[in-house]
């Protein structure tokens, strides 16, 4: 371990008594006050521990306390304060709820398959090259080549309409899986995955399924907190992240072989030392930067990377692969370009204005958590938007996006809808019995 990471070390344990602290005012990590700091204890701890030989400087977890100070002092103006609030009977969901989230996530499987046979069919690859294994992974390879390449083709127009359906799924199956008791719609919440699976086995691509991860999720811990289920350390939980990890550690293996045009299993063992830089070196990358740029003359870019999906989408500028041309050398001798939401920000507004940002998105997932933790739909797309785009800050900003900002925007419309057909309810009186600090 160098001495700059050592000094991270010890300055990390100023970001864990914070998020303590956040959730002792809360009640529960699911307030994005105290969900933001845990989200970076893990994120931001967790490569200086495993990944020691990469250096991180203590000015990365400086910012990273900053930037936690921010999103709570945020969440807690849109709270309205420290308190949890919640009715001690929270109204439960009605059979609305529940017929339009699943009808949702059946038709988004359906679109979202769609938009990969669409794909195929639009690179000229027969659909029954990717039902045999040694084919399957022949078309991988050369896809991912073609991805790669210099001038990559634009995807097939049909695939990429049909994208927002491939993150739509699992958005809407983590609502359902906690909405529906019920067998066979716990199975279909979790076949909402299968679309963004199909895009990462084609395209070798791991981002689709940490994308459909994060989305579903979001949606999970936002509906436990509608019905009032606010703890996030459960044993059931615990289960299911050792069992997530045990399925999604060789797949991603398995993809990673796929890239080579092999199917031999001995290709993992050489594997291991890329995967640890997938996992942990965003923070080398980030401290780096910072370094650099905090070295140099402010130029902010006022926007140009925060927003590089909808000015690319309306003919402004075009977006590049990764976001970024520039890569930082790591001593494992791999290279890596996953910057963080962090550089975005603060290349695009400067430190203080990043920090601003930081606090807008906190006081949206304020709002969001009061309204959803008194038993209200309509704080369900803002709580969401909140959650996933914290899930998403080890990698970059959320919403350079645009089919996943479009995901989040059939999210608030599948609310609405709801709304509008169950008609208005009237809300409880707010006397003070009818809550209670969780």
């Amino acid at each position: 371990m160098t001495i700059a990471t050592s000094g991270a070390l010890i300055l990390s344990i100023a970001l864990i008594a914070w998020a303590a602290v956040m959730r002792a005012v809360a009640g529960t990590w699911l307030q994005p006050a105290a969900f933001f700091a845990l989200w970076w204890c893990v994120a931001g701890v967790a490569p200086l521990v495993f990944a020691p030989q990469e250096p991180v400087g203590p000015h990365a977890i400086v910012w990273l306390l900053a930037a936690s100070v921010a999103v709570s002092c945020g969440a807690l103006a849109g709270n309205g304060g420290l308190r949890t609030r919640r009715l001690q009977s929270l109204a439960a969901p009605t059979d609305r709820e529940a017929k339009v989230f699943g009808f949702v996530v059946l038709v988004s499987v359906a679109l979202g398959m769609g938009s990969n046979i669409a794909f195929l069919i639009g690179v000229g690859i027969p659909i029954s090259d990717v039902l045999q294994l040694d084919r399957l992974v022949v078309v991988a390879n050369q896809l991912y080549f073609v991805r790669y390449s210099e001038n990559p083709p634009p995807p097939p127009p049909l695939a990429q309409a049909l994208l927002s359906f491939v993150f739509l799924a699992p958005a809407a199956g983590g609502i359902l899986f906690v909405l529906r008791r019920e067998l066979r719609w716990k199975v279909l919440s979790l076949l909402a995955y299968l679309p963004a699976i199909a895009v990462t086995v084609l395209q070798t691509t791991k981002a689709a399924v940490l994308f459909a991860l994060a989305l579903w999720f979001s949606g999970y811990f936002a509906t436990r907190l509608r019905l009032g289920k606010l703890a996030v350390f459960t044993t059931g939980h615990f289960v299911a992240a050792a069992v997530i990890t045990l399925i999604v550690t060789p797949f991603f293996f398995a993809v990673a072989i796929a890239r080579l045009a092999s199917t031999d299993v001995a290709l993992a063992g050489g594997l291991t030392k890329k995967f640890l830089t997938y996992a942990f070196a965003h923070m080398t990358v980030f401290s780096q930067w910072l370094g650099e740029y905090m070295s140099q003359p402010f130029e902010p870019t006022l926007g140009s990377v925060t927003f590089a999906g909808p000015l690319e989408l309306f003919g402004y500028q075009e977006r590049i692969p990764g976001l970024f041309e520039t890569v930082i050398q790591l001593l494992t001798g791999d290279t890596s370009n996953i910057y963080t939401a962090f550089r975005p920000l603060i290349q695009d507004f400067t430190i203080p204005g990043a920090l601003v940002v930081l606090a807008l998105l906190g006081f949206m997932g304020g709002i969001g958590f009061r309204f959803v933790a008194a038993g209200r739909w309509s704080g369900m797309p803002l709580l969401v938007a909140a959650y996933v785009t914290i899930f998403w800050t080890p990698i970059t900003w959320f919403w350079i996006y645009n089919s996943l900002t479009a995901t989040v925007l059939a999210i608030f419309m599948t609310v609405m809808l709801v709304r509008l057909w169950r008609g208005k309810q009237q809300p409880a009186p707010l006397q003070e019995n009818h809550w209670r600090r969780s």
